[in-house]
């Protein structure tokens, strides 16, 4: 007796799942096409450099940190710094400093027609990379700026060096000043002497028709910005030597 039982109790469950109605099938939502295959996962494909959506920026250092910016002005303070490491060829993690910590984000690599790609975790739009960052009022402002007033060196790290040009007897005339600038919103430019007791030598910024910048003014004249200068090749090829004879070759003895 007790066999026919145990068979009735494990067909029971049996019958049941069997008689269950079928649940409606829910949409599912379309998959994302990633195209990771088309990556070499024996080749990576390098990731230092700028990551950029269009209205954000971020960069990848070769050091291993990286910096946030919530607009496309990276002479601005970033919004995130930290660290990030890479996990395989098609994945790497951002984690960063602030405090309390949050999670790590995710960043998946994918490529659009060749270009490198990139899915951050927690932020909406995708990410393209490039060597060099998109290009800013700002980046019109460093270099050398040279005239009357003597020479303004504008970095990029946002520290500048001015020097006089000229030789001045007043024994309390400020030959030379370290500071701080930035180019503010509303197109004006900011100098800030480290000294607390100087005040800036650079005050005035003449602007052209665009309100772009073309030239300093200071106590001792103007001073505007002069072009890079030409890059000489590392490697300089040798003078193509003419097919005639050297100077100073002796002819053979003829006999």
């Amino acid at each position: 007796m007790r066999i026919p039982v145990l068979m009735i109790l494990l067909t029971a469950p049996l019958l049941a799942a069997t008689s269950r109605p079928e649940a409606p099938p829910t949409e599912a939502t379309k998959p994302r096409i990633v195209s990771t295959l088309a990556m070499d996962p024996e080749s990576p494909r390098e990731i230092v450099g700028w990551w950029s959506d269009g209205r954000s920026l971020i960069e990848v250092a070769r050091d291993g940190r990286y910096r946030r910016w919530n607009d496309l002005d990276r002479f601005d303070r970033p919004s995130d710094v930290g660290r990030w490491h890479r996990e395989n060829h098609a994945v790497f993690w951002l984690n960063s400093y602030l405090l309390p910590a949050p999670p790590p984000r995710r960043v998946a690599l994918w490529l659009r027609d060749d270009l490198l790609m990139a899915d951050v975790a927690r932020l909406k739009t995708a990410f393209r990379h490039s060597v060099t960052p998109p290009r800013v009022p700002s980046d019109d402002l460093v270099g050398r700026w040279r005239g009357p007033g003597g020479e303004l060196r504008l970095d990029p790290d946002l520290t500048y060096t001015w020097s006089r040009g000229e030789t001045v007897d007043v024994p309390i005339a400020i030959t030379s000043q370290r500071g701080r600038w930035r180019l503010l919103p509303d197109g004006r430019l900011l100098i800030e002497p480290f000294a607390m007791n100087q005040r800036p030598m650079i005050r005035v910024a003449i602007l052209d028709d665009a309100n772009r910048i073309v030239e300093l003014a200071s106590d001792a004249g103007g001073l505007r910005l002069q072009p890079p200068r030409p890059r000489t090749p590392a490697n300089p090829e040798a003078p193509a030597r003419e097919t005639g004879k050297a100077p100073g070759e002796r002819r053979p003895d003829h006999p």
